[in-house]
């Protein structure tokens, strides 16, 4: 009887101890992350080997955080077989977040974009007990290397969505090259910013950080979603001067921007989640 009572005092001081607050964004972590997939070593092309070791750092990662994690193969123009790997919680789609694991020719793509890819994770890492937010480290973004005129990995993921997944959607960001830089910039295919961007835009006044809003043609995998009909944003810092070149290394990477990008998005997709 005693073990009993003791049993059910231990849950009662479960069940009424207060929920922990969420992991804060920690840009040490992330770059230590990034790192593991920059060890890979150069050339992690789409549709590669390295491409597939990166892709199971990523689905281990996510497991880990209890995410729901799927593998989405496709083929690119070379015959070769690329994938993303894809995370959700539970319920219906609210909040994507996305970034590209492959990079280009002789380079271990250290910004662009194993530190997009951290900052995915970091990010999953503060929201995985929030319902409706899909993870997304994509491959097959680098058209220099495809041949192709779309970001592929992201065009995948936006195909195999239904209409009504697509429709439920309300924030979308790409992270790509988000650890150097000295100007933080919302993108988009838009002369002004559009639904996503707008919600970057509000959480960094909210929080006190200084943002430009900047029209691209389509350069990462937002495009992908915007063409889609779903109005997505791009993050990034710019300029990298060692953009798809050898000196884009891990050292290079800077926790504190690192850091910065991820806490933005993740205030951004708490506004819509909570």
């Amino acid at each position: 009887m005693r073990g009993l009572v003791a049993v059910l005092l231990a849950v009662s001081a479960l069940v009424s101890a207060p929920v922990a607050a969420a992991e804060a964004i920690d840009g040490y972590r992330a770059k230590q992350f990034a790192g593991r997939i920059t060890a890979l070593g150069k050339n992690r092309l789409a549709g590669s080997h390295k491409e597939y070791r990166a892709s199971s750092i990523i689905k281990d990662a996510l497991e880990n955080l209890g995410y729901a994690v799927e593998r989405q193969r496709f083929q690119i123009p070379n015959g070769e077989t690329s994938r993303n790997v894809v995370g959700r919680t539970p319920g219906t789609i609210r909040v994507v977040i996305v970034g590209h694991m492959d990079g280009v020719h002789n380079t271990e793509a250290a910004n662009d974009n194993a530190s997009g890819v951290a900052g995915v994770v970091e990010v999953a890492r503060a929201l995985n007990d929030m319902p409706g937010l899909l993870v997304a480290a994509v491959g097959a973004e680098e058209r220099v290397v495809t041949g192709s005129t779309h970001h592929l990995g992201s065009r995948a993921l936006v195909r195999r969505m239904t209409d009504a997944e697509l429709a439920s959607i309300r924030l979308v960001v790409s992270l790509d090259m988000i650890a150097v830089g000295t100007v933080l910039n919302v993108r988009g295919l838009e002369s002004s910013p559009n639904r996503s961007a707008r919600k970057l835009l509000n959480a960094a006044e909210r929080i006190g950080y200084r943002v430009s809003y900047l029209q691209d043609s389509g350069v990462s995998d937002h495009a992908e979603f915007t063409r889609a009909g779903v109005p997505a944003t791009l993050l990034t810092w710019r300029w990298d001067s060692c953009w798809h070149q050898p000196c884009d290394q891990w050292p290079r990477l800077d926790p504190k921007k690192l850091k910065k990008a991820a806490r933005l998005t993740k205030v951004a997709a708490r506004a819509v989640l909570d």
